[in-house]
Order: C-alpha cells, then sequence, then structure tokens
C-alpha cells in the first residue's frame, strides 16, 4: 500500500514497508543486526526466537502503532541530514537534539515527547543504550515545547453530563438491540468510571477474549440496605492493571441506572452467544456483532447533536471525567471516587 503523504521514506533494505505496528520489529539498523547476531551466537535459534517474541510481546500493539510514529520521523530526520545508516543507532545526543530542534514550533511539546519514546523503545528493543535522558535533551525538549504553535494544542475534552444521558435516554430506540448495548455502555462507563476501551472493541475484527469481556462473565446484582442494586464483574484486562485485570463496580442510581440499562441489554441481546463480547448486539440478519467504540461514539454524537439541549462535543475519555464529576456533585467522598475510578491518588481533582 501507498503510504500516506508526510509518511514518504527513502528506500532502505533496514527499512522495508510494513504496517505501523511491525514497524519497530522489522525496522532495523546495522547495530540491531550486530545484536542480532550475538544473540544467536551466544543462544539456540529456539532460545534466540523466544527472548525476541518476549521483548515484543511487552509493548501493546497500541504502543507499538503509536511508537512508530517516532520511528518514521527520526528516518526522515536522519534522510535529509545524511546520517549514515550505522550513525543512527545508538543515536548520539547530538543526533537526538538536531531531531528535537527540526520539529521545534511545528508540534507540540508532547508529540515531541512521544516521538523520542518510540525512538527509546527501538534502541531498548535491540539492546542498544539510550542517550536520550541526558539534562543536554531534556533542556532542548523543554526549549521545543514552549515554541508549541497554539494550534499543536488540543482543546481541554469537555466531560460527559448527566444531561447527555438524559438525551441519550430520550434519542435511543429501546427497540433496537444495537441502542440498548449502547445505553448500558454509556451508563456503565459513566457511573462505574470506567475507559471505554475496557466496555468496547477497537474494530469489527479485533475481539480478543484474553483482554475483552466476554459475555459468559459472572456477573454478580447485589441488592444493598437502601435498596439500591449494584452489579459487579471482572474484566480480564485493564489499562494499568494490564493481565490482573479490573474488578469493576456498577453502582445502581435512582434516575439514570447503569445497573437496569446492563440488565435492558442482557434481555435485549439475550440470543448473543456466551462466548461474544458482553456488550455485543444481535443483528437484523439473526447473527451478532461486537460494541465497536467508533460505532459507540457514533451513535451518541448521532443523539447529542438532534438533541434541543446545547450539549458539547465529547471524547471517548469524556465518560469517565464526567461521571467522577457527576458523583463528586453527589456528595460521594473523594476517595470513594478515586478507588471506583481506579486513580492511584486524588490528583484526578486538580
Amino acid at each position: 500500500r501507498k503510504p500516506r503523504d508526510g509518511c514518504e521514506i527513502l528506500p532502505s533494505p533496514f527499512r522495508p514497508h510494513v504496517a505501523a505496528v511491525d514497524r519497530l520489529r522489522a525496522w532495523t539498523s546495522p547495530y540491531a543486526l550486530d545484536t542480532d547476531s550475538l544473540l544467536r551466537q551466544e543462544l539456540s535459534p529456539s532460545t534466540a526466537n523466544t527472548v525476541q517474541d518476549l521483548v515484543f510481546a511487552a509493548l501493546e500493539p497500541s504502543t507499538l502503532s503509536t511508537y512508530a510514529a517516532g520511528l518514521l520521523r527520526f528516518h526522515q530526520f536522519c534522510d535529509a541530514e545524511g546520517i549514515p545508516e550505522g550513525h543512527r543507532m545508538p543515536a548520539s545526543p547530538f543526533l537526538l537534539a538536531g531531531f528535537v530542534s527540526r520539529f521545534a514550533g511545528t508540534v507540540s511539546g508532547k508529540t515531541v515527547a512521544a516521538w523520542l519514546a518510540g525512538l527509546h523503545a527501538w534502541h531498548d528493543i535491540n539492546c542498544a543504550p539510550w542517550e536520550g535522558d541526558q539534562r543536554f535533551i531534556s533542556l532542548i525538549k523543554m526549549s521545543a515545547a514552549k515554541r508549541a504553535p497554539a494550534s499543536s494544542k488540543r482543546e481541554k475534552r469537555a466531560p460527559v453530563t448527566i444531561e447527555h444521558l438524559f438525551a441519550l435516554q430520550e434519542g435511543l430506540d429501546f427497540s433496537s438491540s444495537f441502542d440498548c448495548a449502547v445505553w448500558a455502555v454509556a451508563c456503565i462507563a459513566f457511573w462505574a468510571c470506567c475507559r471505554l476501551g475496557e466496555l468496547t472493541v477497537p474494530s469489527k475484527t479485533a475481539f480478543d477474549p484474553r483482554r475483552h469481556v466476554t459475555k459468559s462473565a459472572a456477573i454478580r446484582f447485589r441488592t444493598l440496605p437502601d435498596g439500591s442494586e449494584s452489579a459487579h464483574l471482572h474484566l480480564p484486562f485493564g489499562k494499568m492493571e494490564k493481565d490482573a485485570g479490573v474488578d469493576l463496580s456498577i453502582p445502581g442510581r435512582p434516575l439514570v441506572c447503569a445497573v437496569a440499562a446492563l440488565r435492558l441489554h442482557q434481555l435485549a441481546n439475550r440470543r448473543v452467544p456466551p462466548d461474544a463480547p458482553l456488550f455485543a448486539f444481535e443483528t437484523a440478519d439473526g447473527s451478532w456483532a461486537p460494541m465497536v467504540k467508533s460505532w459507540f461514539l457514533g451513535r451518541c454524537r448521532t443523539v447529542w447533536e438532534k438533541s434541543p439541549a446545547l450539549l458539547s462535543q465529547v471524547a471517548g475519555h469524556s465518560f469517565r471525567i464526567g461521571g467522577a464529576t457527576e458523583l463528586l456533585l453527589a456528595g460521594v467522598p473523594p476517595e470513594t471516587v478515586a478507588a471506583q475510578g481506579r486513580w492511584k491518588s486524588l490528583a484526578f481533582l486538580l
């Protein structure tokens, strides 16, 4: 496939044309080839292959794709500067400083930091020394961040509010299995202060039962002393918790209830097989489909755009922010909200 505009790079045997997620593994250097040779001199082929597989398995696919951008920009810079292949790894402090300076004033400081993180990872997986932590580089990065154009700074994301949920409740069609699943995800993401990526899948073909909760997961419903109901389940994977997973508590609320939304979804999509994602929904042809994050957000935005209320446009993370805000406004202690959202401290209040 032809590279997108701005992603072109000079042909090189060290940099085959591969998908972004494979770039850190496929793109190499003379130093990396020497390291691989030493590895295979010391270990058997099968053990050496296992070592390499384990190194790459430490990084999530989404992280590999993100880091790939830094690797691309670095080699574009080196090509433009005429830097020999053998000088690109290990990258000297002066080369790294030049790389940062090339983009000073054109991108945000966070973008520069992310690109360097990708370059750092490329060095790490090839057992190459990294000079990017020197104070010299930190000063260059600080100056570059100060020169970042205003256009590179993303506006602060508005939270989802209880009014957003009221509008969804009014605008969704609860005779639709898809809308019932959307409603359940929205309420749970809001009141349980969880990430959308923990409830949805990135694409139609990206469902992985090791990372995404299935319909067969044990859900425990509890009736509390005040008569309200809560639901509890285990998610197999969390952004920070990794494979340890997440114990999710879903509180019931009087007006917009996540527990009631979950029960409605279970009823509306009862014919979805047990090994499907928890928030999969029945389709018109009698089959089922997973709840893809972009489909979920697209449906929410369609409802909100038609709502007579003036509602802010929001992103996926806005559900977690909004739920925490609503709980705090309802008088829930900050420590309880922090535990609900799995924040390690009260810094989320800032």
